[in-house]
């Protein structure tokens, strides 16, 4: 809005009355002073833009529009203006004339809608902008009547002219042009937040776009229990798709993505990707309840472990669920956050692919410690011992499942892969910058046949599956293999024309009794390990290691000129120096 519109606007505003105080006696809250204090009430733009929204589904909305104003104060993009608009029912007059009134509710302190206090509103607008209007008819006969509120304004009246600060009566009013645009077609309400002096590039957002972005994905993910219900929500022109952090409902934002991705892929068409349903309990407090539930994702989103925090899990917005609790009030979410302590041994990287979700009735708000903004909720007393009981059951049977599915699927990629095929796709690109051995002639029907007989002795018995392993190992200048045969040897070393075959005996003892062990533990997420058997098995590691190095010395004490094997043992030092700076955290 303009500076002409809000002088227009603005102009209909009359003095109040003045106060009555006798000398002795001086107001308890200087109004104008205490609303500038009260601007600092801690809501990110959606949490504050969710509180009109609030009121927009009282009133019966089955849409409501959101328009972010794009502005440029002294060469900085600024949010300008923000019109949020609804198809509801509108307001009386009587309605519209309290509804900037901070403690006016039509539902005062009811438990049986969303808001309560008569606060959320007016705070949420004014911890952003300094002047609000409001326009609202009950149908499409009746003028748009208009109420507005300018806190620059007010403090003037009330500091230099000794004014209380009020609120003048709604009345009939055209709708700046620039404003008509944003209302609804027949009855309903239009909400302005004009003079926003706190949304510049820089101070609370990267840039404009990106604010936008957040406010999509923030509000489609607190009301996504309407927006599956079928009320349209719209940001900048833009239709919300639901986010389940749960992923059970369908239709959502995970559903897009996944379908496209899979799509892509050449997979089968899907449209629904819905995840496990671990708990769906009541945990009951005084004469209600509060309703736990707890999913896994689906293997579409967990596939392999170590793709948390990729392009796709981006897309899915799956490393911000890591720990997050997602509190439903009324079907609306009131916080997404983590709970300090709830979680058994503490929130894991694994977490980011369980959802949890505790919805509650606002009869429980003391329990869960809503405030008058609605906004940071964490449960108290006896709901909260209860909730981390429930938890500490079935968080760890969503873990443990988790890592079942991900062992199955380690063992696919290795059937298929070879067994260390990751490390040695990073082994060969660290090989590149290394010395390189005189080249080993070999017959080519000779190393073909050795290929063969590893991948036979790898698992891959079909002439499909054969075929694609060798495929997959083809140009690595190492192959490292656990194979199951005979005798003492521990490795067995095959030098072919381009490529070593290393192949580790599964049979010896190193191998059962350290890599085996150490192998089986690298596979677990933390929280599914003992701190026992983790000690056990780094004290049997050091040890196995120990002796390994003495056996090697041993082994070159066996010859009569131990001497010839110094060029070896320097090699092999310095090779293992380089990779394992170049190899890690594979």
């Amino acid at each position: 809005m303009n500076e002409a519109t809000t002088q227009s606007i603005g102009s209909q505003a009359s003095a109040s009355a003045t106060s009555e105080m006798s000398p002795d006696r001086i107001p308890m809250v200087l109004t104008g002073q205490a609303l500038l204090s009260l601007r600092d009430s801690g809501h990110s733009l959606p949490t504050a833009l969710a509180e009109p929204i609030d009121n927009s589904l009282e009133t019966r909305a089955s849409k409501v529009a959101i328009h972010l104003e794009k502005g440029i104060v002294n060469g900085r993009g600024v949010v300008s203006q923000i019109a949020i608009s609804d198809d509801g029912d509108g307001m009386d007059p009587e309605t519209l004339h309290h509804y900037l009134q901070i403690g006016y509710s039509s539902r005062y302190m009811r438990t049986d809608t969303i808001g309560k206090y008569g606060v959320g509103a007016k705070l949420a607008a004014l911890n952003f902008a300094k002047r609000i209007d409001v326009f609202s008819r009950q149908s499409a006969k009746d003028p748009w009547l208009h109420v507005s509120f300018d806190l620059d304004d007010a403090l003037s009246k009330e500091s230099e002219q000794g004014h209380s600060v009020g609120i003048d009566a709604p009345r009939a009013d055209d709708v700046p042009v620039e404003l008509q645009q944003y209302l609804p077609a027949e009855k309903g309400t239009l909400v302005v937040w004009g003079r926003i002096d706190k949304l510049e590039d820089g101070r609370v957002f990267g840039s404009f776009d990106e604010l936008v972005v957040d406010v999509q994905k923030e509000l489609s993910r607190i009301y996504r229990e309407f927006i599956s219900g079928g009320i349209k929500f719209e940001v900048n022109g833009t239709m919300l798709k639901a986010h389940d952090p749960l992923l059970l409902l369908e239709d959502t934002w995970a559903d897009s993505v996944l379908s496209k991705e899979t799509k892509k892929a050449g997979g089968v068409k899907k449209s629904h990707f819905p995840a496990t349903l671990i708990a769906d309990e009541q945990v009951k407090v005084r004469d209600t309840s509060a309703r736990v539930r707890i999913t896994l994702y689906p293997e579409e989103v967990t596939r392999e472990r170590g793709k948390g925090g990729d392009k796709l899990a981006q897309k899915l917005r799956v490393p911000e669920n890591q720990g997050a609790i997602s509190f439903m009030r009324k079907g609306r979410e009131i916080a997404y956050t983590n709970v300090p302590r709830i979680l058994p041994r503490g929130v894991q990287d694994p977490d980011r692919f369980i959802g949890i979700e505790v919805a509650f009735d606002p009869k429980l708000d003391d329990y869960f410690g809503v405030r008058n903004v609605k906004r940071g909720v964490e449960p108290h007393g006896e709901l909260r011992d209860k909730i981390r009981e429930l938890l500490k059951r079935f968080i760890d049977t969503a873990r443990r499942m988790l890592d079942d599915r991900w062992g199955e699927v380690d063992k696919t990629t290795k059937r298929e892969n070879g067994e260390f095929s990751p490390v040695m796709e990073r082994v060969k690109d660290a090989d590149s910058k290394m010395p390189k051995g005189p080249r080993h002639e070999v017959d080519p029907e000779k190393e073909k046949e050795a290929l063969e007989d590893l991948a036979r002795d790898t698992g891959h018995d079909t002439a499909d599956d054969k075929k694609a392993y060798l495929e997959k190992i083809r140009g690595l200048p190492f192959v490292l293999e656990p194979v199951d045969f005979p005798g003492k040897q521990f490795i067995d070393v095959l030098h072919l024309s381009d490529t070593v075959v290393i192949r580790l005996n599964t049979r010896h003892r190193f191998y059962r009794e350290l890599w085996q062990p150490l192998d089986e533990i690298a596979k677990r997420s933390p929280g599914a390990i003992s701190g026992e058997d983790a000690a056990r098995a780094a004290r049997r590691a050091v040890e196995g290691l120990a002796l390994m190095v003495v056996a090697f010395g041993k082994a070159e004490s066996m010859d009569a000129d131990p001497s010839k094997y110094q060029d070896l043992t320097m090699y092999w030092g310095q090779f293992v120096g380089t990779l394992m700076g170049k190899v890690k955290d594979v």
